[in-house]
């Protein structure tokens, strides 16, 4: 487990506008290690989950509106990009536990917010500054849960490879069986509105890029498919990026799970 740190967010709330890419997958069929009915969880055995492009955390408030949202939404596991936060730790926050990983420098970094209901749970950390992965004991199979913030276009793919890499190693070594591994984050690609395969389905959004195809390539290379892009929501609901001055909307984040 990491070395807890202590960090301070402020009492300042933010408007949820300030917060991007929210993307939740309902309730997954799964029972909690315990079997507990749990008031906190609705008396259901289940997790609903969701990432967030929060663009930073350092700032004074953002991280008690994180909280205020998942609380609202109803949202157990949140996976959270570019959260510029140093080093490797876990923060306690009322309800909630934070498990977060940067580098030496406020840039990039990602973290993994629980309720406190699935902290008992956790079984396994692991991270860099790009990835953090939790492996959480169920039933009936154990859940690896990975946020994940990949390079932006000022990267060579080469960069990419690396991260997708670092992903796959994860996936042998915590993934294997019948674990329930579902990969969260920020992509920085476009997998687009038209279906591949079983890999992605008609209600994303735009056009496919580049990095979206090297995306579709990677999950049709390990069994994976991009869930988010298989459920029909209006537009105004499915982007989780946009330019300055509103010009122009991408949906850059995804959820991948298992076929």
């Amino acid at each position: 487990m990491f070395p807890l740190e202590t960090k301070q967010s402020g009492g300042k709330l933010l408007t949820p506008s300030d917060l991007w890419g929210r993307v939740f997958l309902e309730e997954m069929p799964c029972r909690r290690y315990n079997k507990k009915k749990c008031k906190d969880q609705k008396e259901h055995h289940g997790y609903k989950i969701g990432i967030w492009n929060v663009r930073t955390l350092n700032q004074a408030g953002k991280l008690e509106n994180l909280k205020t949202e998942m609380q609202k939404n109803e949202v157990s596991v949140l996976g959270v990009s570019e959260v510029r936060w140093k080093g490797q730790g876990e923060i306690r926050s009322g309800d909630y536990t934070v498990y977060y990983s940067g580098g030496e420098r406020a840039e990039r970094g990602v973290t993994i917010v629980v309720h406190k209901s699935v902290v008992r749970t956790v079984k396994k950390i692991v991270c860099n500054d790009r990835i953090i992965a939790l492996k959480l004991k169920a039933e009936p199979v154990d859940i690896l849960i990975m946020q994940v913030y990949m390079p932006t276009s000022e990267y060579e793919d080469d960069e990419v490879e690396k991260v997708y890499n670092t992903i796959v190693e994860i996936l042998q070594e915590d993934g294997r069986g019948d674990t329930n591994s579902i990969i969260l984050g920020d992509r920085n690609s476009i997998v687009g509105d038209e279906p591949y395969q079983n890999i992605v389905g008609s209600h994303g959004l735009g056009r496919w890029n580049h990095r979206g195809q090297m995306l579709i390539d990677f999950c049709e290379r390990n069994g994976l498919i991009v869930n988010n892009a298989w459920f029909k929501k209006p537009k105004r609901r499915i982007y989780t990026w946009k330019a300055p001055g509103d010009w122009r909307r991408h949906q850059l984040d995804y959820i991948l799970v298992k076929h």
